[in-house]
């Protein structure tokens, strides 16, 4: 009888299909995540007795030929032993291991046939996004949407270009998804090296946000839980389309609300930032792949401000001026057609010697402008929560000429606007048929949630208010004049989302923005019916009905269960007649403290 070869795969990691290390004592895997490790070497010779065998979890004959070998190795006619992720001869030598890659439909993660392996994937310098992946192998096996028991579709070429479509159609112009361009990765796609934990990603994104059919929700969840675990596989390898697909693991971790996960996922994002240094200008690079980086550094530090709601010790980029040496990103149409421009950094440019602000360039988009609105409004958090939690006598004797400061930056701001990109009913409908309607909408949406963010402090009884004991210290002109403007513009915001729901052609998918903005201008209003109304003119009934309004334009722009718990809040502000309840109170508070500060 030969001798029996020893096992290179762990019994865990064979079960989870994963690739194993082969370590003996216990391998990098299961050391990593704590679980037991085991290797059942006579499951290799053949042995009918052995563990697994006739169960297809085991190989009964000895392998004599790898599947494929390496580049190298079949110019040079040598054995290859098709170890990843470089084969012995190459390690050996020294040399470079590329695999060829292949055209495999995607599995269902988690799932395979007997006969099915683990994709293996080489690591390799790509001219265009920096360093890249290659999957050779996507494997075959029945695979499913939907789960139980019986042999579906495999989700193949006609899912993908169906997932390809949906997102570039409806979720591409978010601009936590703007970094991704279209022909680049329909190019890589076809050639067969798109990264499968980017495509697991789209998949899961494009399934939670639009309607793919029956049983791809369940199909998404397991994609995006695939997409997640290769990711944190490979953390010692990061790429840019590695990072491209954690990004979109982290924001449907968001709108999922796992918002526990989503932070710490977000820390390794930024680490992958930080390392393949997105936050700086790469000059040696093609314009799309510069372009790309930017847009995708500045998603990151657009989900980093929003989950550290401007307290410091939950950013990690807290100080974007500072940190990030990139330009703003171009507009979508210099991107889509390769058309290199200069736009504008971070901070806008100073007025002129007349004091007027120069014109927005051409060149500037909306994700620009929707970039540079979460850093104001950063600043904005950043200057409330410190204020409301802990003030000294100087902080409270500086409010009014810092408010003031912020106040102007958010009119100069708006200022800058061209014409055609001012809130308008003309401009609004001029978009209804635009993939860019959203990011219109959400820019406008954003500009009046800043004035809100700065003008709540002053609402005494909210949360976010200062306490009485400061508010009286302050001017009462100053006060009432705070208190009018963030109820002006609540109402401002409220008439928007009814602007919006009379668009001919449904309401365009959104992020967790939305619903969060709509929310919060459900609080302001209520808050001045309780304490302004005869001031305001507010009433019952037209202050429900602007409740409304809010909680129907959240109700359709955005799917998740972080979206579903502001829609359950409706009752609570809907049918509460103006008047809170100490428990409606309590259970509002308690969303907010959950993840959906704003």
């Amino acid at each position: 009888q030969p001798q029996k070869r020893p096992a290179s795969t762990c019994i865990t990691c064979r079960a989870r299909k994963v690739r194993c290390d082969g370590r003996r004592d216990v391998c990098a895997n299961c050391e990593r995540l704590g679980f037991g490790c085991s290797y059942d070497d006579s499951s290799i010779g053949g042995d009918p007795e052995s563990p697994g065998a006739g169960t297809g979890s085991a190989i009964s004959v000895p392998r004599r030929r790898v599947r494929q070998a390496c580049l190298n190795c079949h110019a040079k006619k040598a054995r290859c032993s098709g170890s990843m992720p470089q084969c012995d001869r190459c390690r050996i030598q020294g040399l470079e291991c590329v695999y060829r890659p292949g055209k495999r439909s995607l599995p269902l993660p988690g799932i395979a046939t007997a006969g099915s392996g683990t994709p293996d994937v080489v690591m390799r310098d790509d001219g265009d996004q920096g360093a890249s992946y290659d999957h050779s192998a996507f494997t075959h096996g029945s695979a499913s949407p939907v789960g139980g028991g019986f042999d579906p579709p495999e989700p193949g070429e006609a899912l993908a270009m169906r997932v390809f479509d949906a997102f570039f159609r409806h979720i591409h112009h978010i601009p936590m998804f703007s970094f991704l361009h279209r022909a680049s990765l329909m190019d890589r796609y076809h050639a067969g090296t798109l990264d499968r934990a980017l495509l697991l990603a789209m998949i899961g994104i494009t399934a939670l946000l639009t309607d793919l059919g029956q049983g791809m929700d369940e199909y998404g969840e397991r994609c995006i839980e695939e997409s997640a675990a290769v990711c944190l596989a490979e953390l010692e390898r990061p790429s840019i389309l590695r990072l491209q697909a954690l990004v979109i693991v982290v924001k449907h971790r968001i709108l999922s609300k796992k918002f526990a996960s989503a932070f710490m996922l977000h820390a390794i994002a930024s680490r992958f930032a930080a390392a393949l240094r997105l936050n700086h200008e790469s000059p040696n690079l093609c314009f799309l792949a510069r372009e790309s980086r930017r847009r995708l550094m500045w998603s990151i530090y657009m989900i980093d401000s929003s989950l550290a709601g401007g307290q410091p010790d939950f950013a990690l980029w807290a100080d974007a001026e500072r940190q990030i040496h990139i330009q703003l990103p171009c507009n979508e149409r210099h991107f889509e057609f390769d058309l290199p421009e200069i736009t504008e950094p971070l901070r806008p440019p100073p007025p002129d010697h007349e004091g007027m602000a120069p014109p927005l360039p051409d060149v500037v988009g909306f994700i620009a402008l929707h970039v540079r609105i979460h850093w104001m409004r950063t600043k904005i958090l950043q200057l409330t929560t410190q204020t409301a939690t802990a003030p000294s006598l100087e902080d409270i004797a500086a409010l009014p000429a810092r408010c003031a400061d912020l106040a102007a930056q958010l009119e100069a701001f708006e200022a800058r606007l061209p014409l055609s990109f001012r809130w308008s009913e003309a401009n609004l409908r001029l978009r209804t048929y635009s993939p860019r309607l959203g990011i219109f909408v959400m820019t406008h949406v954003w500009w009046r949630q800043c004035y809100l963010d700065l003008f709540r402090l002053f609402l005494s009884g909210l949360k976010e208010a200062l306490p009485p004991i400061y508010l009286a210290q302050l001017d009462p002109h100053f006060v009432v004049q705070c208190r009018r403007r963030c109820y002006e513009h609540a109402k401002a915001m409220a008439d928007m989302f009814a602007q919006l729901l009379t668009l001919g052609n449904g309401t365009p998918v959104t992020d967790i923005d939305l619903p969060g903005c709509a929310f919060q201008c459900s609080r302001m209003l209520y808050h001045g019916l309780q304490t302004a109304a005869d001031e305001m003119g507010f009433t019952p009934e037209g202050v429900q009905e602007l409740a409304s309004v809010c909680l129907r334009a959240a109700r359709q722009c955005t799917a998740g269960s972080a979206c579903a718990s502001i829609v359950r809040l409706a009752p609570l502000l809907t049918d509460s007649s103006g008047v809170l309840t100490p428990s409606q109170q309590a259970d509002i508070d308690k969303l907010i403290r959950e993840g959906l500060e704003l």
